[in-house]
């Protein structure tokens, strides 16, 4: 019997409640998540090479969503989704043209999280 691999989502947040609150939504539908607070703390933790695609948000303290968007990018890391509370189309358009596979509003619709994961999943 071949055991199917656990789909591992990093999820990159200043935001502890919804940082939780998406962790919640993917354990209930049986993806692993890890979470970090900030851009640097996930760039630090040499968690790229373990994660299958990453949510992050775009304006965080530290190192911002969009330069952590770059890291992966220029890693070849996995799909990332940029979402933020401020989607001004500048800012939209500048993270898909940076090699986001897609960018989200907040609040989150629960729907499109779990289809961005089923795509880059599915590569």
């Amino acid at each position: 019997m071949q055991a199917t691999k656990q789909t591992t989502i990093a999820i990159i947040d200043d935001d502890c409640a919804l940082l939780e609150a998406l962790r919640d939504l993917f354990e209930t539908v049986g993806i692993s998540s890890l979470v970090y607070g900030s851009a640097d703390a996930f760039l630090d933790s040499g968690d790229l090479s373990r994660v299958d695609c990453v949510l992050a948000d775009v304006r965080m303290p530290g190192t911002s969503g969009l330069a952590l968007l770059d890291a992966v990018v220029r890693a070849e890391g996995p799909p990332v989704c940029m979402m933020s509370s401020f989607a001004e189309s500048t800012i939209r358009q500048h993270a898909l043209s940076a090699g986001a596979a897609l960018f989200l509003a907040k609040p989150l619709n629960s729907q499109d999280l779990l289809e961005f994961v089923a795509q880059a999943t599915s590569r």
